[in-house]
């Protein structure tokens, strides 16, 4: 009986655990610049964290749209309790600031793997929506500033996975498809054109990821606009515009004289029942590529 209990709460522990982490949608986001690093210990777990002083800045690469949750801890001085501080940020070469403030305290969880002078303050935290397209935030500290701040980054997941694993729709009806090569991992995809066309039928109520990609000749230079254009049950139901410019990653398994463009990415609300999805290329001079994921959990509406 005792054991029958423990193996019960067990799996309560493990499923609230589970629901948790999927609630929050954050994962750890190391930044791809910075001049220092530190470690500290919380709660009795190592976490890195990043410098952010005058000397020492902190920027970090994200692609949108997204949210990326700033984490900061303020260096207190010695038997100081608390403190207020600030820090700015830029978006990738905009010449406009913006300003992070916040008012601290000093923790009693937190200390330094090594050793180091100064008290940590508590966490703060700050939500930051990331634009559509690949950004990167700088992170400094006003010209005035004596402060030394801990810095630490998170990025949102994407939502519509709900955590489950996601599954790689196959069309029902569809003209070409094409295996893409990223990092050597294969992935297929179905052409759209003047004479290529893809359609699927699927089960709602779920959500749909769609990844697009343009398809350079030889004459296509920089970055490229075109248009998808959806229909349902056989009435348009929306035209999505998108732009991007070559992939440098990613390349057909089978030598053609095209290029691929980084993918860009939408979301198609499937409502409740069986429907037919249908994607046009309105330039019939052109050809773009097309991938749909949907959350295993959203297989035929569930």
């Amino acid at each position: 009986m005792k054991r029958l209990i423990y193996f019960s709460l067990l799996a309560l522990i493990v499923a609230f655990v589970s629901i948790t982490l999927a609630q929050s949608g954050f994962q750890y986001r190391k930044p791809s610049s910075f001049d220092e690093d530190i470690q500290l210990i919380i709660s009795g777990k190592t976490r890195h964290y990043f410098v952010l002083d005058q000397d020492s800045h902190v920027e970090v690469t994200v692609k949108g749209p997204s949210k990326l949750k700033v984490m900061s801890r303020l260096v207190l001085a010695d038997k100081q309790e608390s403190g207020d501080y600030q820090f700015i940020y830029q978006l990738d070469d905009s010449k406009k600031l913006k300003t992070i403030s916040h008012k601290t305290v000093l923790s009693d969880k937190v200390e330094y793997k090594d050793s180091h002078e100064g008290g940590v303050s508590v966490l703060r935290k700050r939500i930051i929506d990331v634009p559509r397209g690949s950004h990167t935030y700088r992170f400094s500290l006003p010209e005035d500033s004596k402060h030394t701040i801990f810095m630490r980054f998170s990025q949102k997941t994407n939502e519509f996975t709900g955590g489950t694993p996601v599954v790689a729709m196959t069309p029902f009806q569809y003209t070409t498809s094409v295996d893409l090569v990223s990092r050597e991992e294969s992935y297929t995809y179905y052409r759209v054109s003047g004479k290529d066309r893809v359609v699927l039928k699927l089960v709602g109520p779920a959500t749909m990821k769609v990844l697009s990609r343009i398809e350079f000749d030889s004459q296509m230079q920089g970055k490229q606009k075109w248009k998808i254009q959806l229909l349902e049950d056989g009435s348009e139901k929306r035209v999505y515009n998108l732009s991007a410019t070559k992939s440098e990653v990613n390349a057909y398994r089978e030598e053609i004289d095209l290029v691929p463009s980084h993918a860009e990415i939408f979301f198609i609300e499937i409502p409740k029942g069986e429907h037919v999805y249908e994607f046009k290329l309105p330039e019939n001079h052109r050809s773009a590529i097309l991938r749909f994921l949907l959350p295993e959990s959203q297989l035929d509406g569930n």
